[in-house]
């Protein structure tokens, strides 16, 4: 029975992360500080559930919009990878692996409504000019004016390197090459009739970990750009570009952060300057999902993390409290040099909390009291009664 037991909770335990690692995602909204999120939110020894949240303040709170079951019943949207609309309320939801079902939203997430499936690989761009949406697999590329509900082909070969929509309809950029020996960037403004092609610096896009390629995401001025790598040791870095990508300015390294453990996913936002990082992990007694959201307003150089428990709740019909975090926290500058700074706000009453400060790698490094208390600031100084290291 305890080998059974023990092989129930490990199987458990790996869905867990595939799901994590694969539907998880951020996407902005169509408003400043407006962002979705995506993912894993519990299992109730029976089913994992998945969840949509939107935040209307970078991610300080957070509210549940939809959320299902795996493998949800015939006719029920599943949640998956999500695309924002230009247009306010506006959001897509389009499926995973075996199936590439599109859905919108007009109402912020709460209720969706079918468009249409594929069972071919299919990823859809859009949040340029409202309602309309774009589309590639191995039939083509497309573009829908009507949200997605009807679609034309474009007749463009160059778009099966399609990694972001630019500032203005007709402008895209592509992303193609092979991990560790090159990558090019590829813009057209005029739908891809003429476009000019060149290798990126191997100091800004070389290498993959996990699968996970440079990623680019379109500022909010014209010719920005941001690009996510990876690299050894597994770490992420963020660039800037305002040249539409001849060259970047070196914005973040993050510390060492392990892709098996933590879904990493990574946006730019709707305000001048703004981008977010979404971390999520798996709590301690592998029930629920834990989601740090670090937002950056001057370019990614800086950024403030808000942490959300998304609760642990036996049962397919959670209470209403579950949208809310328990314990709402940011901290800044994250990272931190010298010193930082926590602010919280507790339920009242609420005598037995405690902060505890941990390291990239879960280790516990520091705890304090909260009784009573709205902010703590840190001088670095660990339980050890050593400086540590300046990171996250």
């Amino acid at each position: 029975m305890k080998t059974t037991t023990l092989t129930f909770i490990l199987v458990c335990m790996f869905l867990f992360l595939y799901s994590l690692k694969g539907i998880s995602q951020i996407t902005r909204g169509a408003s400043p500080g407006e962002i979705y999120i995506s993912g894993d939110w519990y299992h109730d020894g029976l089913h994992l559930h998945h969840a949509i949240f939107r935040s209307s303040d970078n991610g300080e709170t957070i509210e549940l919009k939809y959320h299902n079951i795996d493998n949800p019943p015939t006719g029920e949207m599943e949640v998956g990878p999500l695309n924002s609309d230009a247009t306010p309320g506006v959001t897509y939801n389009y499926g995973y692996y075996p199936y590439y079902d599109l859905w919108v939203s007009f109402n912020y997430g709460v209720s969706w409504e079918f468009i249409e499936h594929h069972s071919v690989y299919t990823e859809y761009f859009s949040g340029v000019v409202p309602g309309t949406i774009f589309k590639g697999n191995n039939e083509g590329f497309f573009k829908s004016a009507d949200f997605g509900f009807t679609f034309e082909p474009l007749h463009i070969t160059f778009l099966v390197f399609l990694s972001e929509v630019g500032y203005t309809e007709n402008e895209f950029f592509g992303l193609y090459g092979v991990s560790g020996l090159y990558y090019n960037l590829i813009h057209t403004i005029d739908y891809g009739q003429t476009y000019t092609e060149f290798t990126i610096d191997s100091t800004v896009a070389l290498w993959q970990i996990y699968a996970k390629s440079p990623q680019l995401s379109r500022g909010t001025e014209p010719g920005e750009l941001y690009l996510v790598s990876w690299w050894f040791e597994y770490r992420y870095k963020i660039f800037h570009s305002v040249d539409t990508g001849y060259t970047w300015t070196l914005q973040y390294e993050s510390e060492e952060i392990d892709p098996g453990w933590w879904g990493v996913q990574y946006t730019a936002g709707q305000a001048p300057g703004s981008f977010y990082v979404k971390r999520s992990t798996i709590d301690p007694e592998l029930t629920h999902s834990w989601v740090y959201i670090d937002y950056s307003s001057d370019y990614g150089q800086t950024f403030t993390t808000y942490f959300h428990d998304l609760g642990n709740w036996v049962g397919t019909d959670p209470p209403n409290e579950a949208t809310e975090p328990r314990i709402k926290t940011s901290c800044y500058p994250n990272p931190f040099y010298n010193h930082i700074s926590f602010d919280f706000s507790l339920p009242e009453p609420d005598m037995g909390s405690n902060l505890q400060i941990f390291n990239i790698h879960g280790n516990l490094i520091k705890e304090y009291k909260l009784a009573g208390k709205k902010q703590i600031s840190w001088d670095g100084i660990g339980i050890s009664g050593q400086k540590v290291e300046s990171g996250i």
